[in-house]
């Protein structure tokens, strides 16, 4: 019974999601009224994130609060429903209960994300009993990482949920995804070109590498929406018109994208990239009469910022230059400036939990780093990926046989491939860690040349129908196929059985980091490097609540 309960509450959060997707097209996009539903779900995705920041700067998210969100959603999902009732896009919905099936298998495992105890879980309880506080990055590393998907999942804390449904900002940004993938793929049936294979090459990588939920944290569902935002982008640049529906979409998601991880803010130079391509910089009026959706975006981004601020004192956490040391609340510049070393030493293979090199500072600078970092992560973890990447171009190449090796492709391109390898030069050299925006920029380093020989092949759809589909259900076959392996495995080692208890694994001694409501941390100039209560000095009392 427990394993339909949970089944069906999954099921029910998602149709919220939808509703307030289906608001947001209908009444907020100027150009996405009739979007597929995959679309719909990420638009649903980001407004639900946006009334969750707006709405804790006031209030908790108690189960008052979550309860009215779940009936607005609901609502809205019923008359999104009734109103495509005998609309087209029927066929949307089929795609949309083929993948969400498909999804529960992702959604039983017994061991969840490393960071999960470490500072997702307290991060999203704390949402839950207090509305905006300052300063909580002084009393755990758990409020130094400000993510949307945290902000998101907040919603969903109620009775019949309580904390085991944090999986659902990672799986429906991955069922939404491959709705815009499929969908696209098996009804555009026009001339197979670079655009078409690179939807192909994504849709297999995302799905054989990216099918374990609970390793996802919040770098890969970030990762997932930029290999679609590029696909987008692309899109955009093959013609001479811009696209007002394709580009508004990919606002949507960019904003998305850089609040789940503040450091993918450098993506921001991919819009860069399209906006010059259509207006002037003096045309930044006419571009904003085009796109009103730039004002969400805007007030977004803002949100972002400011609780950044709020919790840590820096625009951008731990990058120092973004810091304000003049807060009350605000960090300790030299214990940032620690934590940013830490991250770019952890990066670059100079420590592990159970090992650190002695000279932290020198080993992270120039290339000091590189030999350690090919011969304990390089091997295995980036050659693994790499040997994965060519294995499916390999499948590619066998199934479509190309005949010959041309390289002919459409130079309106040249702006976003150049910023891609900027991207990927600055990654290699700052964060070399597949997490922090490796996957992607491996895969496309191979995917984008081997999508233009495909292209030059003149490959005509219907010829090739038969080739699509095969590679779509390997994608699918190996999606479902790792995943009941996984849940073998986790059955052996853990005895997790998802029919009797579907729920994953909070360890008793997992904590919640709660601050109190009526207290606001307060420091004077003494209390700066050092907590102490004293006349000058109040702090908020911080404990541990356990299972």
């Amino acid at each position: 019974m427990e394993f339909i309960f949970f089944i069906l509450t999954y099921f029910l959060l998602t149709s919220v999601v939808i509703g307030f997707g289906s608001f947001f097209a209908k009444n907020i996009s100027t150009y996405n009224s009739n979007s597929n539903i995959g679309y719909i779900g990420l638009y649903g995705i980001f407004s639900l994130t946006l009334i969750s920041y707006v709405t804790n700067l006031f209030i908790k998210h108690d189960y008052l609060h979550n309860f009215i969100i779940l009936f607005i959603g609901i609502f809205l999902f019923i008359q999104y429903i009734f109103s495509n009732k005998k609309s087209k896009r029927n066929k949307d919905i089929k795609y949309f209960l083929f993948f969400l099936i498909i999804s529960t298998l992702s959604i039983f495992y017994f061991k969840s994300h490393d960071d999960f105890p470490y500072y997702h879980l307290s991060f999203i309880h704390n949402l839950t009993l207090n509305k905006l506080e300052f300063g909580l990055g002084n009393f755990d590393l758990a409020f130094n990482h400000v993510s949307s998907l945290f902000f998101f999942h907040s919603l969903f804390k109620l009775p019949f949920t309580e904390d085991y449904f944090y999986f659902l900002g990672p799986v429906l940004i991955m069922v939404f995804s491959n709705i815009i993938l499929v969908k696209s793929i098996l009804e555009d049936k026009k001339k197979l070109n670079f655009i078409f294979f690179l939807k192909l090459f994504t849709f297999i990588f995302i799905n054989t590498l990216f099918y374990r939920l609970a390793e996802h944290g919040t770098d890969r569902s970030a990762i997932i929406l930029i290999f679609v935002s590029i696909i987008i982008i692309f899109e955009i640049l093959q013609n001479r018109k811009l696209s007002h529906q394709a580009f508004e979409n990919f606002l949507i998601f960019l904003t998305l994208i850089i609040s789940l991880k503040s450091f993918y803010a450098i993506y921001g130079l991919l819009f860069f990239g399209v906006y010059f391509k259509y207006f002037k910089l003096s045309q930044i009026s006419n571009f904003y009469k085009n796109f009103k959706i730039i004002n969400i975006s805007i007030i977004f981004g803002m949100l972002i910022l400011f609780y950044n601020i709020a919790y840590t004192g820096c625009l951008i956490y731990p990058l120092t230059v973004t810091c304000f040391e003049n807060f009350y609340w605000s960090m300790d510049i030299e214990r940032i400036e620690s934590a940013a070393v830490w991250y770019e030493l952890w990066s670059k293979a100079g420590a592990t939990p159970n090992y650190r090199v002695d000279d932290p500072i020198n080993y992270i600078k120039g290339l000091n780093w590189l030999g350690v970092w090919i011969d304990n992560y390089f091997f295995n973890k980036v050659s693994d990926t790499i040997g994965g990447i060519i294995l499916t171009v390999f499948v590619f190449l066998i199934i479509f046989k190309p005949k010959r090796i041309k390289f002919t492709f459409n130079s309106k391109y040249n702006i976003i491939l150049l910023l891609l390898f900027f991207l990927f030069i600055e990654w290699f050299f700052y964060h070399p860690s597949l997490r922090y925006g490796g996957y992607h920029l491996l895969a496309l380093l191979f995917f984008i040349p081997s999508a233009i020989i495909l292209e030059n092949q003149n490959y005509s759809y219907s010829k090739n129908f038969k080739k699509i589909n095969i590679i779509l259900l390997i994608g699918i076959t190996i999606f479902s196929v790792r995943n009941i392996d996984r849940i073998i495995d986790e059955n052996k080692i853990y005895n997790y059985n998802p029919i009797k208890s579907p729920r994953y694994n909070i360890n008793k001694k997992d904590y919640y980091l709660k601050i109190k409501k009526e207290e606001i941390l307060q420091k004077t100039n003494q209390c700066k490097n050092e907590f102490k209560k004293d006349s000058n000095c109040k702090i908020v009392n911080s404990y541990r609540i356990f299972y």
